[in-house]
Formats: C-alpha cells, sequence, structure tokens
C-alpha cells in the first residue's frame, strides 16, 4: 500500500530527518529503515529492483535521465531541478514537494554552517552561481542561495553571475569593501567557474590579498568541458589571485539533497582529490562493482546514502569511481564511458569556459 505525502506518519518522519540533518540527533538506522519501506512502497520499480540486487543498494542515477523514482507521484512538485546533460543529451530532472524541499534546505545550510565557518562571525560569502531567479532549475544555485542565508554577512554577501556571465565590476567592488573593512571571504561555486574567473584576472593582472580567515570552496570537479586541473593547482591559482590560504571541496549532485565537505586535507584521487567522511546524516561509500559488497580501501562504485532525501530513493549508486581510505571516500570522475553531466558543465559556459 501507498503511504500519501499527507500521511501523519510522513509528518513523523521528516521531523526525526530534520533533527538529524540539523542537530545530529536520532537513529539513523531507524530512518533509514523507514526510508527503505517507503521508497519499497511507493515505487515498484525500486522494489522489483531490491529483489534482485538486494534491498538498500543505491538506485543507479541512470534512472533519472527519464525523471527517475518519485515516491510521491500525487502531490503537486514545488521545485524541479534538472541536470546538465551534454550536448544532444537529455537532461535528468528531480522533483521536490514542499516537505522534501523544506529538508533540502534544512540539510545545506546545517551542514555549511558546521563546515564552511568554524567560527561564528559571518564571512562575506561571494557566490561564483547564478541566483534562483536566474536559474530556477540549477540545483547549485538553490544550494549556493541557503549556505549564504546561513553563513553569510548579510549586506555584502552576493552571486556575481547574472544572464551575461561573471559580473567583474560587481566582484572587484565586493573584494575591495571586504579587505576594508577587514571582513573574511568565502568564495564558493563550481569548479569551471574559479578556473574561468582564474584565467581572466591573472591574465588583466588583478589580485586581491583577502583578509585573514578567508577561504574558498569548489565543487563539481571536471568533466571534460574546461581543461582539467588538479585540486593543488586549482588552489594555487586562487591563492596567487585572492591571496586566500584555506580551501575545501564540496560534492554534490543534483539528484540528491544534502552537500559533502572535505573530511581531510590528504589527496587521495588521481586530481588530488580529498575524501569525504560517512557522517550519521549520511555520505559516500564504495561498492565492489563484482559482489556489490562495501570495500574499505581500495576503487570501486561510489554510492551515496542522504538521509536528508524525502521525495526519492535514499541511496544513489552514481557513475563515478570511489576510492575508499581511513579518512573516507575520494571521488574521482565518471567511470569510463559514463557520461559527464552536472551543474559544473553550465557553470562553465555561463563563465567563459569553452
Amino acid at each position: 500500500m501507498t503511504v500519501a505525502h499527507h500521511d501523519p506518519h510522513i509528518g513523523r518522519l521528516f521531523e526525526e530527518m530534520a533533527l538529524l540533518v540539523t542537530d545530529q540527533v536520532g537513529d539513523p538506522e531507524s530512518i533509514r529503515e523507514q526510508l527503505v519501506e517507503l521508497a519499497a512502497a511507493n515505487a515498484p520499480d525500486v522494489a522489483r529492483y531490491w529483489k534482485q540486487v538486494g534491498a538498500g543498494v543505491g538506485v543507479p542515477d541512470a534512472a533519472y535521465k527519464d525523471g527517475g523514482p518519485h515516491l510521491f507521484p500525487d502531490e503537486p512538485a514545488v521545485r524541479v531541478f534538472r541536470t546538465s546533460g551534454t550536448t544532444g543529451s537529455v537532461r535528468g530532472t528531480v522533483r521536490y514537494t514542499r516537505l522534501g524541499l523544506e529538508l533540502k534546505g534544512l540539510a545545506v545550510k546545517a551542514n555549511a554552517r558546521r563546515s564552511l565557518i568554524p567560527d561564528a562571525d559571518k564571512p562575506v560569502v561571494v557566490r561564483f552561481a547564478p541566483t534562483e531567479e536566474a536559474a530556477p532549475d540549477m540545483a547549485i544555485a538553490f544550494d549556493m542561495a541557503r549556505i549564504q542565508e546561513s553563513c553569510g554577512d548579510p549586506a555584502l554577501s552576493t552571486s556575481v553571475i547574472g544572464a551575461d556571465g561573471v559580473d567583474y565590476e560587481l566582484l572587484a567592488k565586493t573584494l575591495d569593501a571586504a579587505v576594508a573593512g577587514g571582513l573574511p571571504v568565502v568564495l564558493v561555486g563550481a569548479s569551471f567557474a574559479f578556473v574561468n574567473i582564474c584565467d581572466r584576472l591573472e591574465a588583466e593582472g588583478r589580485s586581491w590579498e583577502l583578509p585573514p580567515g578567508s577561504r574558498m570552496f569548489d565543487g563539481g570537479g571536471f568533466k571534460g568541458r574546461s581543461r582539467v586541473m588538479g585540486v593543488d593547482d586549482l588552489r594555487a591559482a586562487v591563492r596567487r589571485v585572492f591571496g586566500i590560504e584555506e580551501f575545501g571541496n564540496i560534492f554534490g549532485m543534483t539528484e540528491l539533497a544534502n552537500q559533502h565537505y572535505d573530511a581531510a586535507d590528504v589527496p587521495v584521487g588521481p586530481l588530488g582529490e580529498r575524501p569525504k567522511a560517512y557522517r550519521l546524516f549520511g555520505g559516500p561509500r564504495v561498492r565492489d562493482p563484482r559482489t556489490r559488497e562495501f570495500v574499505t580501501e581500495g576503487q570501486g562504485l561510489l554510492e551515496i546514502t542522504d538521509l536528508s532525501l524525502l521525495d526519492r530513493p535514499h541511496v544513489l549508486l552514481t557513475g563515478d569511481v570511489g576510492i575508499a581510505t581511513g579518512d573516507g571516500v575520494a571521488i574521482a570522475g565518471r567511470i569510463a564511458g559514463s557520461t559527464s553531466r552536472g551543474c559544473s558543465l553550465s557553470l562553465d559556459e555561463m563563465t567563459g569556459g569553452r
């Protein structure tokens, strides 16, 4: 029997999930079991898949090319996000109900507060991502806006990407004001955007020495549009242009609700990718592609558990390579033959990449 979005059980489950992702309080195993039961009851295709491979194994991300399993098809979607896809490919879609979108927002903001600003002071958050109004179907625009709301100085924090690309005048004005006021800056956005912006500013001979405590967080990696840069090479470019000494990476997918931050500053992947840890509210793990068992060391298929995901199955088997280590899992790009996709592709074009 299917469970309706307005069923009291869903309301209680929402409260349990919200408490877990915001305050890290609750029983993640109980929530996981409830989410497995919900997906099996509301998505027959998922139930059949789990009978074949085992309950709770990640649903392949390829399923979302056709819209994917949505657990509340009769409930109106309040937001639809689309994967960027590639030239000539179909863009995948994910839908959010009211409760699902609220939970996503809570998770992104709480995670940012824990991982992005270790102290109480609010930095100037500069988003290398478009506004939600300019890109309503881009998940990274939603996520970056929640990060700014949660962590950013309300007077100066802003997005510097508009319909015509990067607003370099606004970027310079914002950074100059932060420097004058001695306010730390957090630059956050897609990896491609950082590459293109640093290229332009270095070519023009422009640079800043941002105040102590400033940091940079990129996400999206390199999916074949711009030249590929190693993690440390990109951070060196950001250091030269912005005078920043603290760095981090954020992993997110349109199909997921939450984001995942570096757990250790230890190069692991072929481009120096840092590991992400498995937390109470979920995270990355690696499955052996032959046995589907979890591995604690070495390469395999990347699977993400997301206990802030209400509208879709909470576990996703990606087309990415995961490298398991004692510090967590490094995400080392798409498996050979898998389609490149993600918000970073669109932002490469918007910020001047070719």
